[in-house]
């Protein structure tokens, strides 16, 4: 049976604004990613998610989509694009789009027309309510902190937007609608789109009586709701199967799409329940490939909240699911902020720490673009926000979306090797000294760290696919042994995944020291260093006890339990 690429490979998102300009107007565009495509090779990646670049009003930056099959001239053209696939399949390199399909922007001209009669074709494209009877519950615009329902005075009713006013949403219920997206999905699929990333893919459905939401203990984002009627009603489910239908479909002749069962689906679930990102992988191996666990993104730096949100996880995934693992991404403030000790010594070592952690579990990690040098999340004043939500919020003390999405530091110069103008956000403070020519080529920086991970993970296939077993140990230890086989280990404990399993002679062990102080660790077997931020590689460490230094990561191979 064959692995599907998706299993193995190692993503990597570019915020396209942010990545690189190509010509001078301050803003990333494609010939910018196409012309970092050496670099994402040398990196090691395998495949490419490319947050959206569609024409847009740019309310909220991309998100707000005007043409779904079109380039904003922002970005550049579809030619740009063309030559961008071409390049990237010539390298090895999968492409996934970002599809934005619970809400368009308010000038999208299926909304244009939609707003304009009730006889519109297009009208029950999208959620619409009678103003003669009120506002019909309390959801709430996530961005703009007041009531999603927006009036429309050209049909006498309100519309619903979660996000913003600029945003209404799709009637995912409507058949004419589901056939388009699905079109759309077929469009791209067909100039060799490796897959899509789901924006909010939970939403799609809501509770069609439109009842309130009951109430909750969390203020922001969630307005004081448990939003269980405005997203995450269950019938999303058979528009994932039908959208996994599409994925699966024979490509057309000549079309330089991936072959059917290699496209992959990934959603964005509209919540932070772990039961709801597993739900999206349906019960039959017919919904979403993979699915995204926000837990990650929410912990403490310690070592058992980790391994709890990882076992977790892992539990309540069914029995086809595939792990996804994320530690940063455009929404959220990037890890190494939230990971940094308290006299900031430690953040970099942390971060080595934290990436072996992502590329040495059991499941497909997701990178953000610039967590491999470490670029961090500074707050912008306040005239320099872009971010509705960021704006909306301030000075709440919430960060706002815009610090993780300054443009990607390159180099020291004074442009950070971005582009050739200022830039459509400023620079972190810290580019001159954080960035990648600093840091490609020496051997202790977190860039060439992430390399060699990159590439241990790519020569072992434990890494990639193995059975995982966590190992016990003192206080501050995060550790787990990675096999071939589904019978690796003799207890017959951990996880695993039988149908792609080979035998081996040999298991991979995953060391992390959490703390800031060595431990003590027992070892039943000798360990031949593998990786290390600390000590050389090659080097034996024997059976019995050792010292993880402070702050280590130590990646070892031992023979098979």
């Amino acid at each position: 049976m064959s692995i599907p690429w998706w299993r193995e490979a190692v993503f990597y998102q570019i915020y396209p604004r942010s990545y690189k300009d190509s010509n001078g107007d301050g803003i990333g565009d494609l010939e910018g990613i196409r012309g970092k495509l050496e670099y994402l090779s040398w990196l090691g990646v395998d495949a490419v998610w490319i947050s959206p670049f569609f024409p847009s009003p740019m309310k909220d930056f991309g998100y707000d989509v005007a043409d779904y099959r079109a380039v904003d001239p922002r970005f550049g053209t579809m030619d740009d694009f063309m030559a961008l696939i071409k390049e990237a399949k010539a390298r090895g390199l999968k492409i996934v789009l970002d599809l934005v399909a619970n809400h368009s922007s308010d000038q999208h001209p299926w909304f244009v027309e939609a707003r304009d009669s009730k006889r519109s074709p297009r009208h029950d494209w999208y959620i619409w309510t009678p103003r003669h009877r009120g506002i019909p519950n309390n959801w709430k615009a996530l961005f703009e902190l007041k009531s999603a329902w927006h009036p429309n005075d050209r049909t006498d009713e309100y519309y619903l937007g979660t996000f913003t006013r600029h945003q209404p949403e799709f009637d995912w219920r409507n058949a004419d609608l589901r056939a388009e997206f699905y079109d759309i999905m077929l469009f791209w699929y067909g100039l060799g789109v490796d897959g899509f990333r789901l924006d909010v893919a939970t939403a799609y459905a809501k509770d069609p009586l439109l009842r309130s939401n009951p109430p909750s203990l969390v203020a922001i984002p969630d307005f004081f709701q448990r939003h269980v009627h405005d997203r995450n009603h269950p019938d999303f489910h058979g528009i994932f199967r039908e959208m996994r239908s599409v994925a699966d479909t024979e490509a057309s002749a000549g079309s330089e799409a991936s072959l059917p069962g290699q496209r992959v689906l990934i959603g964005e679930p509209h919540g932070q329940s772990l039961e709801l990102s597993a739900s999206c992988y349906g019960q039959s191996d017919d919904e979403l490939h993979l699915a995204f666990n926000f837990d990650f993104l929410d912990q403490k730096w310690d070592a058992r909240a980790f391994r709890r949100a990882a076992e977790a996880w892992y539990k309540a995934l069914p029995v086809q699911g595939w792990p996804s693992l994320v530690l940063s991404n455009h929404d959220k403030p990037r890890h190494i902020w939230r990971y940094r000790s308290a006299d900031g010594d430690l953040t970099v070592e942390r971060a080595k720490v934290a990436a072996a952690m992502l590329l040495c579990l059991r499941g497909s990690p997701f990178l953000y673009y610039g967590e491999e040098i470490g670029m961090n999340c500074h707050r912008l004043a306040r005239k320099d926000l872009r971010d509705p939500l960021g704006i909306n919020t301030w000075p709440l003390g919430f960060l706002g979306r815009d610090p993780s999405r300054r443009p990607m530091q390159w180099d020291a110069g004074a442009d950070a090797g971005f582009g050739s103008t200022e830039p459509w956000l400023p620079f972190d403070p810290e580019w001159r000294a954080c960035n990648v020519a600093a840091q490609r080529g020496e051997g202790d920086s977190l860039l060439e760290w992430y390399r060699s991970l990159i590439a241990l993970r790519r020569a072992k296939a434990a890494l990639r696919r193995g059975s995982l077993r966590f190992i016990e140990g003192p206080k501050g230890l995060l550790a787990w042994k990675r096999a071939l086989a589904a019978e690796a280990f003799a207890d017959g404990e951990g996880y695993a995944s039988a149908e792609f399993q080979e035998p081996s002679s040999t298991a991979i062990e995953v060391f992390l020291n959490f703390r800031s102080t060595p431990l003590k660790i027992e070892l039943d077997s000798p360990l031949e260093v593998l990786m290390s931020n600390k000590r050389n590689p090659g080097v034996s460490v024997r059976s019995g006890s050792f010292i993880l230094q402070a702050s280590e990561a130590l990646i070892g191979e031992s023979p098979k339990p």
